[in-house]
C-alpha cells in the first residue's frame, strides 16, 4: 500500500512539472509545411506518379526558381495500404503561403511559356487525376523545435 501511494505521487508531481509551454519549452517555425495525403487505386501509383511528373512537379520547380515555395517532396508508400502518396510543399512563412493572383499569373505565363505544346494533354491529365485518386487529407503545418 505504501508502495502505491509513493509511485501515485511522484507521477502526479511528474505530471504537474512536467506541462510545456510554447515559446518557452519548444518553437514552431515561421516556415510551414503544407501536407497533402493521397489514395491512390490499385495498379496506378507509377501511372499517376509520371503524371504528376508532367503536372505538380513542373509547376512546383516554376515556384521554387520564383522563391515561392522553399521546397517539395513527394513520398510513397510501396505497400498495398491506402493511402499511399504524400505531397509536401514547403513554404518560407504563412504569408507565402497566402494566395496571389501576381504569383498565380506569373507560375501560369511560365508554364504556358514552357509547354504550350503540350496544353490540351496537361488538361486531360489534371482532369484524369479524379478517375485513380482519393484526396485524404489535407494540413498546414509547422516544424517544432525544442529549446
Amino acid at each position: 500500500m505504501f508502495k502505491n501511494s509513493i509511485l501515485g505521487g511522484l507521477l502526479l508531481s511528474l505530471s504537474i512539472s512536467t506541462q510545456a509551454e510554447i515559446w518557452e519549452d519548444y518553437a514552431l517555425s515561421e516556415e510551414v509545411i503544407e501536407h497533402t495525403v493521397i489514395a491512390v487505386q490499385g495498379n496506378y501509383l507509377d501511372d499517376y506518379l509520371v503524371r504528376l511528373e508532367r503536372t505538380w512537379v513542373r509547376s512546383m520547380e516554376v515556384q521554387k526558381e520564383l522563391g515561392y515555395v522553399t521546397d517539395y517532396s513527394i513520398l510513397v508508400s510501396t505497400a498495398a495500404d491506402s493511402p499511399n502518396v504524400w505531397l509536401n510543399v514547403e513554404y518560407p512563412n504563412m504569408a507565402a503561403y497566402q494566395p496571389n493572383e501576381e504569383k498565380w499569373n506569373k507560375v501560369n505565363e511560365i508554364l504556358a511559356e514552357r509547354y504550350s505544346d503540350d496544353e490540351e494533354e496537361l488538361d486531360a491529365i489534371a482532369k484524369g487525376y479524379e478517375e485513380i485518386r482519393t484526396m485524404i487529407d489535407h494540413q498546414i503545418v509547422h516544424k517544432v523545435t525544442y529549446k
